[in-house]
């Protein structure tokens, strides 16, 4: 499915805001994975061009009005990509993997867990052998049990 049938003129990040502040609230695990599966729409394991293009779009507009994403421009998004990779691309590769993905939207804090940095996976795919289970009702949907 091309990217930009699959990003449509909703904004998918909106429905995880606080409808007051327009703050990101808290993921869970589940909820984690349907905005990783959403952004991530060849599902190789990245966010990278047009999805990249994509996340940042739609995260700038969980804070601001429709109208003002129109203002947004290919030069301006280019900026923002720079900047945004630059804080979060921590292997420098100008795709953001799941953990980068993971520092930057807030989480709950077993969820967080899988992510330390002191106990890395090894890649987005060792990371989906241990959510695929749970996403399927094993362990009660919870990591750590049900």
């Amino acid at each position: 499915m091309p990217v930009s049938s699959k990003l449509s003129s909703s904004n998918f990040l909106r429905q995880f805001c606080n409808a007051e502040s327009k703050e990101l609230n808290k993921l869970s695990a589940v909820q984690f994975m349907e905005v990783w599966d959403h952004y991530d729409n060849d599902g190789n394991g990245v966010i990278e061009d047009e999805e990249l293009d994509g996340f940042l779009r739609e995260f700038v507009g969980t804070v601001n009005a429709e109208e003002d994403l129109e203002q947004v421009t290919e030069e301006i998004l280019a900026e923002l990509k720079a900047c945004f990779l630059e804080a979060y691309d921590d292997n420098e590769d100008g795709k953001i993997d799941i953990r980068e993905l993971a520092q930057l939207l807030p989480m709950e804090e077993t969820f967080l867990l899988l992510f330390r940095f002191d106990n890395p996976l090894e890649s987005s795919v060792e990371f989906m052998k241990l959510v695929v289970p749970v996403r399927h009702g094993v362990a009660g949907g919870y990591i750590g049990g049900g």
